[in-house]
């Protein structure tokens, strides 16, 4: 078989050299704490998987490396050992004292893959996971944190899709209470479901009497297959003849070296025919439980904005009251007043003084051929010509008439002819006829006075209607703070909406998949 690669450095006690195998780190997590080491060249061969559980001190790592040293063909005559790391107690950086042998020397979940070389014995690759020692001084928060950390490393970081063994490590010698355990397996059974009992096989470790572990395990109600005795302290033990090694015990060692290959033979051979219990089982029903917590959040978001655009509904139609209620706050004022203006030389007005308004306006004078003229000039746009010039143009013409001339310098010939042509009006009109046809109501404008009460004025009365705005602060404050308040609803409103259609789309996508 291949010789394993290993690291130069090596330590030797005893005759007895210790190499430790060179690793391939493939991850290592520092925040989970969870590391993969591999061995030896990647291939598509089977892989058997075995996770190892125990007590701080129980013996999994010594277990580790009695397997690699079995499965590498390591004889008891050979003068090396092989492991996969140091068995020495670590210092601490602060103290420099010794490690409290209480606490698990191993802090990382491992994984260790040993890819099959030539001349192994078994056609396929093993996977081993070695996990923190349970149950010492660092109390249940930390074993709970190990738990945690393993269903993580299981779902997510291991890459493996069964487990063929869980190995309970125990001391063979261990009187003490198992309850512990039990709890823990029961944890792995509600994490890989309730077939584990099926392949969870006890590893009495140090066994070099007959181990009582095995009762005391069942008295604590803890169900598993098989239990191996494997007497790993004769695995590092010197057994080379010296004055400390007689003949005698070496055959002693030689024998429990037999005794222990004989173990890990018959623990392979029932690995190799083992049923398996799915890992992926796990990695959906964790997918499943985080579906479902992702699912629950989607909800619980959505019905809070729901419950958000409902309030702002509410604040919507409240503003819009109240935006309702304050909007004249803007009042609009008339004011009407009135003015006195002079008429054109020549002309008067008819004034009410009961109503106070000019009911009649441009009038002619009382003789000569205003009576006509106000007609003639209104037919032709300019009868009611209120400036002087107009007014001498006019009695221009009127001299030129009587005196039997036709010809009237700066008027237009058709002004002229239409002139005269009612020249008869011209000379027999008296008055502006302003109470022809009345009656006794003038009702001009509205006016309910009779003609014979209005003035003749050279003045007209002029109405001017002013629009002045009057605002009233408290309504304007309370109809802008309603305006700015509806606005703000129903963006939010929208935004809420938008939202709700989005994270329908996500439970949607999420219930898909």
């Amino acid at each position: 078989m291949d010789e394993p690669q290993v690291n130069i450095s090596h330590s030797e006690q005893n005759g007895l050299k210790r190499f430790l195998i060179k690793t391939n780190v493939e991850l290592r997590n520092e925040e989970n704490c969870t590391q993969i080491l591999s061995f030896g060249t990647p291939n598509d061969l089977p892989v058997k998987c075995v996770l190892l559980l125990g007590e701080t001190g129980a013996g999994k790592t010594t277990v580790f490396n009695g397997v690699i040293n079995y499965l590498y063909g390591v004889g008891f005559d050979d003068d090396y050992r092989l492991c996969v790391k140091e068995e020495l107690v670590s210092t601490g950086p602060a103290t420099g004292s010794e490690r409290m042998k209480t606490e698990s020397q191993t802090d990382y979940i491992s994984k260790y893959i040993l890819y099959h070389q030539q001349g192994m014995k078994y056609e396929c690759n093993f996977v081993v996971i070695d996990t923190p020692g349970l149950a010492d001084t660092r109390g249940t928060q930390h074993q709970n944190s190990i738990m945690k950390h393993l269903e993580e490393f299981l779902t997510t970081d291991c890459n493996i899709d069964s487990l063929h063994c869980i190995g309970l490590v125990a001391k063979a010698s261990t009187n003490r209470d198992f309850t512990f355990q039990m709890e823990i397996l029961n944890e792995v059974i509600i994490l890989l479901g309730n077939n584990v009992p099926e392949i969870t096989n006890l590893f009495a470790t140090f066994a070099v009497e007959k181990p009582v572990v095995d009762q005391i395990v069942r008295n604590a109600g803890v169900k598993f297959m098989k239990m191996f005795e494997f007497d790993n302290g004769v695995l590092f033990a010197p057994h080379r003849l010296s004055d400390s090694v007689r003949k005698k015990d070496r055959r002693v060692l030689e024998y429990r070296w037999e005794n222990m290959q004989e173990q890990y033979e018959t623990f392979f051979t029932a690995l190799m025919n083992a049923p398996t219990v799915s890992v992926q089982i796990l990695r959906e029903k964790k997918l499943l439980q985080k579906s479902l917590k992702e699912l629950k959040l989607h909800v619980e978001e959505l019905a809070r904005l729901l419950t958000a655009i409902e309030t702002n509904k509410k604040k919507l139609i409240k503003y819009e009251l109240q935006e309702l209620r304050n909007r004249d706050w803007l009042q609009e004022r008339r004011i009407t007043s009135k003015e006195r203006l002079e008429v054109p030389e020549g002309f008067h007005a008819h004034n009410c003084p009961e109503c106070d308004q000019t009911c009649m306006f441009p009038c002619p004078p009382d003789k000569g051929i205003f009576g006509c003229l106000t007609g003639v000039l209104a037919g032709s746009a300019v009868g009611a010509a209120s400036s002087s010039s107009m007014a001498a143009s006019v009695v221009g013409l009127t001299t030129n008439v009587v005196s039997g001339s036709v010809a009237a310098t700066g008027i237009p010939i058709v002004l002229i002819v239409s002139v005269a042509a009612c020249g008869a009006m011209m000379i027999q009109a008296k008055s502006c006829n302003f109470s022809n046809g009345r009656g006794d109501v003038c009702g001009e404008r509205g006016c309910l006075c009779s003609p014979s009460q209005h003035l003749t004025e050279k003045e007209r009365i002029v109405e001017e209607v002013s629009i002045e705005y009057e605002i009233n602060d408290e309504l304007k404050e309370l109809y802008d703070v309603a305006v700015s308040k509806k606005n703000d609803a129903i963006a939010k409103i929208d935004s809420g909406w938008q939202t709700v259609i989005h994270k329908k789309r996500q439970v949607t996508l999420g219930l898909v998949l």
